[in-house]
């Protein structure tokens, strides 16, 4: 008897990269993981019932496999691995869960949004991993370059980890991410399930997902506000990142539009700081004006500025 669920992974050709990725997830969430070649049908535990056969090499006869697997009345998955290695971001997340749901419907295919309102997911505390602050960047027309200057100005050995909310579409995610990953400075990478927040690291938030930082210092992903008009919403992972964490800061770059003003608000109220790029070094400054207008900006400069502010005051 399994002291946990048992999930067989057989990998047809060459072991792959998003392989590794998913034995690493499904032994998050839980599952032990046995590994087979096609080579090893013989060795293959009768007693598993659950089979994923990783598909990279489509030329090999199958037959054998699955009238064994068929025999045993094991549940089996194809993942053609030659489609999930190219998967990044919030693809690659969705990939997951729809492999889990497979494996165990009880698993959410799309999580709902009280996923990131469990005790593991609330009050975390980041100084435990080296983390003294948490600044989330909020932008939009304009962003961009904005944000690559003020990442530029970093060591990158800064005790700060700094969440990125940039309004953009599905299709800009990768070339968004590429492009901050510039500064050479501050590792920029798309939030994945899985992965491990660390000092000196700037997380972009999905189009079509929100994140969770649980207990365990490791991302998590949840679904949307359906109702959102921003992709990604601003206001809405500031709600998120502040039940999360319990204080977070907020910078607000350039951007013409009214999201990010309710979570400067709420960042301001919950005794986070809020700075705000000056109007003369935005391409847009209705967001940060707004802000100003209302009395929450402890700084106004433009993104050199911004980072020195920051780096003054991480503690």
């Amino acid at each position: 008897m399994h002291k946990n669920p048992v999930v067989g992974l057989i990998h047809i050709g060459e072991v792959q990269t998003s392989a590794q990725f998913l034995i690493n997830q499904l032994k998050t969430s839980g599952y032990q993981v046995k590994q087979y070649s096609l080579d090893e049908i013989d060795e293959i535990d009768g007693g598993i019932k659950t089979f994923i056969l990783n598909l990279f090499d489509n030329d090999l006869n199958l037959d054998a496999l699955i009238r064994l697997l068929d025999e045993n009345d094991a549940n089996i998955i194809f993942n053609d691995a030659r489609i999930s290695n190219e998967l990044v971001g919030w693809n690659k997340n969705r990939w997951l869960r729809h492999v889990l749901h497979k494996i165990d419907q009880a698993n959410d295919i799309l999580p709902k949004d009280s996923a990131g309102k469990t005790d593991d997911a609330s009050a975390v505390d980041l100084s435990t991993f080296g983390i003294k602050s948490v600044w989330i960047l909020g932008a939009s027309i304009g962003g961009p370059e904005s944000l690559l200057k003020f990442l530029s100005e970093f060591e990158g050995d800064e005790q700060v980890l700094f969440i990125i909310v940039q309004h953009m579409d599905s299709e800009f995610v990768s070339m968004m991410e590429k492009q901050l990953a510039k500064n050479n400075k501050i590792a920029v990478k798309l939030a994945q399930s899985g992965a491990a927040v660390e000092a000196g690291q700037a997380i972009l938030v999905p189009v079509d997902e929100d994140i969770v930082i649980n207990s365990n210092g490791k991302l998590a992903v949840k679904d949307v506000n359906p109702k959102r008009m921003y992709t990604p919403c601003i206001d809405d992972v500031c709600f998120s990142m502040l039940e999360n964490l319990s204080k977070v800061n907020m910078a607000v770059f350039s951007g013409m539009a009214k999201d990010g003003i309710r979570g400067a608000t709420n960042v301001f109220e919950n005794g986070g700081r809020v700075i705000t790029q000056s109007a003369e070094s935005c391409v847009v400054s209705a967001i940060a004006e707004e802000i100003r207008s209302m009395n929450m900006s402890m700084f106004d400069g433009d993104p050199t500025g911004m980072a020195q502010y920051i780096k003054e005051n991480l503690n």
